[in-house]
C-alpha cells in the first residue's frame, strides 16, 4: 500500500516541489527585474513591476498555507503588458512625436496638393497666400512702406539664405526651414521632457499634450512659410535655459524672440521671471532676473535700432499698422470682448475665434497657478489681441504657446476617455478645416 498523505514520501516530494518552485520565481523574478528597469518603472510597485516578486509573495504564501501539499503553484504569466495604443494619457514616446508630426505635415500637404490639382494652380502658389507674401517681398527686396509691421529675424534670415543659395522660390525655402526648425523643437522638447530638471509646464507629460501641439487649428504655420517655428524654437530654448538656471542663454533666446514677433517681449519679461523664480537664494533670484532681462531687452533695443536705421523712426512698425483695424482706447478694447467695435462681425467664424479666445483665456488662467511664469506668458500673448479689436488671429496667436497647449492637452488626459477622443476628433477636424480654408486663400489664422 501507498504512503498516506502527509507522510514522509509525500513530504519529501513536496519539499524538492517547493525547491523548484522557488528557484523558478527567482529566475521570473530577476527576468521581471529587468524587464521593468528597461521601461523606466520601478521593480517594486506601479502597474509594470516585475512578476517575479509578485510570485515569491504567492510562493511564500503558498508554502506556509493549510494546504500546502495539496495547491498547485501559480502559472507565470508574461513580464511585460504592451500598453494600448489608445492610451492617450500615457507619455508620447520619440516615435509617437515623430509619426503624428509626419502625419500632420502629410495630410496637409495633400490637401494643398488636390486643391492646387482642382484649380490648376501650383504648390508654390498657395505657401505665398497671406503674411507668406509679405515675408516673400521682404526677403526679396527689403523693407518699404507697410512692410514695416513685420518683424525682421524670419524673413530675413529667410532672404539671406536664398542669396546664400541662389534659390529664387523664397516661399519653398521659408517652408523647408521653418519645418527645419519645427523638427528642431520636437526634438529640444522631447529631450528636455527626459529630464528632472527641466520647469513645469515646459513639456507634456501625455500624448494628448503633443496632439493638442500638433493638430492645433493652424498647425499648418509650422511647416509652410511663416514665423511660428522660429519662434516655436527660440521661446522654448528661452525658457528651458532659464528654468535651469543658466539665465544668460535664456536672456540671448528671448532677445532673438523680441526681434522675430510681437508676443517676444512678453518672452522677454517671463524668461527673466522664471530664471528668478528657480532660484532660492534671494541675491542669486535678483542676479537671474537683470541678466536674462537685461539681455532680452537688448532684443527689444535692436528692434528698435533696426526700424530707426532702415525707416528714420523706431517706430515705424506703428506707423505701418495704422490702417490695420485697432482700438484707441481702453474702452475700445473692452469691447472687443462684446463685439462692441463697428468692424467685428458675429459670423460663424468670429463666433468661433471668439469661444476659442475664452476657453484658450481660462487655460492660462489655470496654467498661471501652477506655473507662475508660463501661465502669465499665454495670458499676456491672449489679451494684446483686445488691442486688435477682434478675434480674427486668435488661433495663430495660440500656436506657439507651447505651454498653455501642452497645459490643456495634459488636463484633458485626465478626463474619462470618450471626453479625450471626442477632443481629439474636435481638434483634427478643425485642422483639416484650417488647412483647407488657407489652401483656399481663405483667412485661416
Amino acid at each position: 500500500m501507498g504512503a498516506l498523505p502527509g507522510g514522509a514520501g509525500d513530504f519529501a516530494v513536496t519539499q524538492r516541489a517547493v525547491t523548484a518552485w522557488r528557484g523558478t520565481a527567482s529566475s521570473a523574478g530577476a527576468a521581471g527585474d529587468t524587464s521593468a528597469r528597461s521601461i523606466g518603472a520601478s521593480p517594486t510597485g506601479g502597474s509594470f513591476r516585475g512578476v517575479g516578486y509578485s510570485l515569491t509573495g504567492v510562493c511564500s504564501g503558498w508554502e506556509s498555507g493549510p494546504l500546502a501539499s495539496h495547491q498547485e503553484p501559480p502559472l507565470a504569466t508574461s513580464t511585460s503588458v504592451r500598453p494600448s495604443l489608445t492610451d492617450l494619457t500615457r507619455p508620447g514616446s520619440a516615435r509617437f512625436v515623430a509619426f503624428c508630426a509626419v502625419a500632420m505635415v502629410f495630410m496637409h500637404l495633400t490637401i494643398w496638393r488636390w486643391i492646387a490639382f482642382r484649380r490648376h494652380q501650383s504648390l508654390g502658389h498657395i505657401l505665398s497666400y497671406w503674411d507668406a507674401a509679405y515675408y516673400t517681398a521682404i526677403a526679396r527686396d527689403g523693407y518699404s512702406g507697410g512692410l514695416f509691421a513685420f518683424y525682421p529675424a524670419y524673413p530675413l534670415t529667410v532672404g539671406f539664405l536664398a542669396k546664400l543659395l541662389g534659390i529664387t522660390e523664397v516661399q519653398w525655402l521659408g517652408a523647408v526651414f521653418s519645418t527645419v526648425l519645427f523638427a528642431g523643437f520636437l526634438f529640444f522638447c522631447f529631450r528636455a521632457s527626459q529630464r528632472e530638471d527641466a520647469p513645469e509646464g515646459l513639456t507634456p507629460k501625455s500624448r494628448l499634450g503633443w496632439l493638442f501641439l500638433l493638430f492645433s487649428p493652424v498647425s499648418y504655420v509650422f511647416h509652410s512659410h511663416h514665423t511660428e517655428s522660429l519662434f516655436l524654437l527660440l521661446s522654448f530654448l528661452s525658457f528651458f535655459f532659464s528654468g535651469t538656471r543658466r539665465p544668460v542663454w535664456g536672456g540671448v533666446f528671448a532677445a532673438l524672440c523680441a526681434l522675430t514677433r510681437n508676443q517676444g517681449v512678453f518672452v522677454v519679461g517671463m524668461s527673466a521671471l522664471l530664471a528668478a523664480w528657480v532660484e532660492t537664494a534671494p541675491a542669486r533670484r535678483v542676479r537671474a532676473l537683470l541678466i536674462a532681462g537685461g539681455l532680452g531687452a537688448l532684443g527689444i533695443l535692436g528692434f528698435l535700432t533696426f526700424q530707426y536705421v532702415v525707416a528714420g523712426t523706431p517706430f515705424a512698425f506703428m506707423k505701418a499698422q495704422e490702417n490695420w483695424a485697432h482700438v484707441a482706447s481702453a474702452g475700445g478694447a473692452l469691447k472687443t470682448l462684446v463685439f462692441g467695435n463697428p468692424w467685428q462681425s458675429t459670423d460663424p467664424y468670429n463666433v468661433l475665434w471668439y469661444v476659442a479666445w475664452w476657453g484658450f483665456l481660462i487655460g492660462a488662467v489655470l496654467l498661471a497657478r501652477r506655473q507662475p511664469a508660463l501661465g502669465l506668458y499665454a495670458l499676456l500673448c491672449l489679451l494684446v489681441q483686445l488691442l486688435q479689436g477682434e478675434f480674427v488671429n486668435t488661433f495663430r496667436f495660440v500656436a506657439p504657446i507651447f505651454p498653455l497647449l501642452f497645459f490643456l492637452g495634459d488636463g484633458c488626459a485626465k478626463r474619462p476617455r470618450w471626453l479625450q477622443f471626442a477632443a481629439v476628433l474636435g481638434l483634427f477636424l478643425l485642422n483639416v478645416a484650417t488647412a483647407r480654408h488657407y489652401g483656399l486663400g481663405e483667412w485661416a489664422y
